[in-house]
């Protein structure tokens, strides 16, 4: 989705599934749990953490470009590990 993004592109995703919450792995959550996505095969693959969710989604685009991300499952409010709330 964002390989290739430049400035004034508008990118979207939807997910729609389950969420959950693990154990924070690396220390960078103040209640002490990652998010995650739930995927199909996370029996064997694992579920997806909101610090990979980021890195992977978000920490790549450029300036400029606008990503609207819609998270319907529990545990969404944080599941992309911005660095801000509302």
């Amino acid at each position: 989705l964002v390989d290739g993004a430049q400035p004034g592109d508008n990118l979207f995703m939807h997910y729609s599934g389950h969420g959950g919450s693990m154990p924070d792995d690396n220390g960078d959550e103040k209640d002490g749990m990652d998010e995650t996505m739930v995927p199909l095969d996370y029996q064997r693959a694992g579920q997806i953490r909101d610090d990979k969710i980021f890195a992977e989604l978000c920490a790549p685009l450029p300036s400029g470009v606008l990503l609207t991300v819609v998270m319907d499952c529990c545990h969404s409010g944080s599941a992309l590990d911005l660095p801000f709330t509302f």
